[in-house]
């Protein structure tokens, strides 16, 4: 739904550095500016939603008793709770930009929201990629389960670092990039559910 919505056409107004063009952009699309941000809404509110249900059901199916099976929980559950702190934030930060586009495009918006969401959101992505890290090593040392695959634990850490930095010195990150590492995240992680047969499917 946030990938929809970052690749509508209306999305060229994030590059255009003129206040003035930003506002023509908007104004001659008004109806397809709402839905981009009622697509980006939903996407924001879908992704903590789904890192929340990865922390419950973190080793659904490992059938293995023990703590060593929840290794990595914590981080996931820590992720998940920076997941939606940030979303909180952008929510709100969505919502003004529907009901005020002349605002946003002028840059009267206050920046601290989106600011916000993108630090917790870089968080997240790091404390993800720690749990994905811990879980994978515990698997791997049972050699009772297939290994999980450590790129997408690498993936989070590794994107949570150059995002941070590029944050850090232009005060600007696309969120369509967290976007992708988190659609990649969770397509890994349906495989290897599947190849473990958590989701009903043989192992």
């Amino acid at each position: 739904m946030f990938l929809a919505g970052a690749f509508m056409p209306v999305s060229r107004v994030y590059v255009e550095g003129d206040p003035q063009r930003k506002l023509a952009i908007l104004l001659a699309a008004p109806g397809q500016w709402r839905a981009q941000q009622m697509l980006l809404a939903a996407g924001t509110a879908a992704l903590p939603v789904g890192v929340v249900l990865l922390a419950r059901h973190w080793d659904t199916g490992s059938g293995r008793g023990g703590l060593e099976p929840f290794a990595g929980q914590r981080l996931a559950q820590g992720a998940a709770l920076a997941w939606v702190a940030g979303s909180g934030l952008f929510l709100g930060h969505l919502k003004e930009r529907y009901r005020d586009p002349e605002a946003f495009a002028l840059g009267k918006m206050p920046g601290g929201p989106f600011q916000g969401y993108m630090g917790l959101s870089l968080a997240g992505m790091a404390a993800l990629g720690g749990g994905l890290l811990a879980r994978a090593r515990a698997h791997a040392n049972s050699g009772a389960l297939p290994p999980d695959p450590r790129w997408p634990a690498w993936l989070n850490v590794g994107g949570a670092g150059v995002f941070a930095a590029v944050l850090v010195a232009t005060g600007d990150l696309p969120p369509l990039l967290v976007y992708v590492v988190e659609l990649s995240t969770g397509a890994a992680l349906l495989r290897q559910a599947r190849r473990r047969g958590d989701l009903g499917q043989p192992a």
